[in-house]
């Protein structure tokens, strides 16, 4: 009997931690060298609500898809170490905004997935006919073809995926078709053909120093590319010996302006 009455209990208070649950958005960061890392962003329910008591420092916005802001939180984050963030969570969120001590935003991460905003009377970027019916009506331009026909053509759909889009090319072809072909005057004929002829010419002379000049700018870019891999090569290859993984020195150099091409080009020369 004793043992009943401590499950039930047990299970009360499961129970009510579930109901107090509250969602958050959990960003997984590092600051290393002055710069802020992403690593990952996942949803969890905690059965606590977290409390902010900073009101200065680092800040996380949430964003709606409507790009007005949901909500704003400040937090401290120790450098060189791991940092977990948890923001409350929201159905509306289209992206989290990071800003760094200066108010300067360092990063834009992608929520939309999290979302859960079918329902609300408004066809949002990420939602199509086929995800919500109630918020995104047949033949709108949504990035998917329902091909349904319903004498709307479909933006998205092709000719022959949507019969209701076929009718403007039909009716041109059907056009085109019955046209008879006139006969031309062969002698007219030829002289605009020399004409033709000459004016590519004329094109080509003109289009020569241009190719000329475009070579030569080809050839002092890559000349420039292969000094650039060169440095970031031997800045990788030092940042790696001193224990930084591949993620946290491409975010830095990120930061700094390099394109990830080269930073992938320097990082396949080593």
């Amino acid at each position: 009997m004793r043992n009943k009455i401590m499950a039930c209990i047990v299970l009360v208070l499961l129970m009510a931690n579930t109901a107090n649950a509250e969602k958050y958005f959990v960003l997984d960061v590092n600051q290393i060298i002055g710069s802020v890392t992403f690593n990952s962003i996942s949803l969890r329910e905690i059965d606590r609500a977290v409390k902010y008591t900073d009101n200065a420092g680092f800040m996380a916005k949430t964003i709606s898809f409507q790009n007005s802001e949901i909500s704003s939180i400040y937090y401290n984050m120790p450098e060189n170490k791991n940092y977990l963030i948890y923001i409350p969570y929201n159905e509306n969120a289209a992206r989290i905004e990071l800003y760094n001590l200066k108010n300067s935003k360092i990063m834009d991460i992608d929520v939309s997935s999290f979302a859960n905003t079918c329902g609300n009377n408004f066809c949002e970027e990420h939602e199509s006919h086929e995800s919500c019916t109630k918020d995104c009506s047949s033949g709108g331009k949504d990035d998917f073809c329902d091909g349904l026909k319903d004498g709307i053509c479909d933006p998205d759909c092709s000719t022959k995926t949507d019969e209701d889009c076929g009718g403007t090319e039909k009716s041109a072809n059907a056009s085109a078709a019955g046209k008879p072909e006139l006969q031309g005057n062969k002698p007219a004929e030829e002289a605009k053909k020399t004409e033709k002829d000459i004016s590519y010419i004329s094109w080509a002379l003109y289009a020569l120093p241009i190719i000329i000049i475009l070579l030569l700018f080809l050839f002092f870019k890559k000349r420039k590319e292969g000094k650039t891999i060169g440095m970031l090569r031997q800045y990788i290859s030092d940042n790696i010996r001193k224990g930084f993984n591949l993620q946290q020195i491409k975010d830095v150099l990120y930061k700094e302006g390099y394109s990830e091409k080269e930073v992938d080009k320097a990082i396949k020369a080593i």
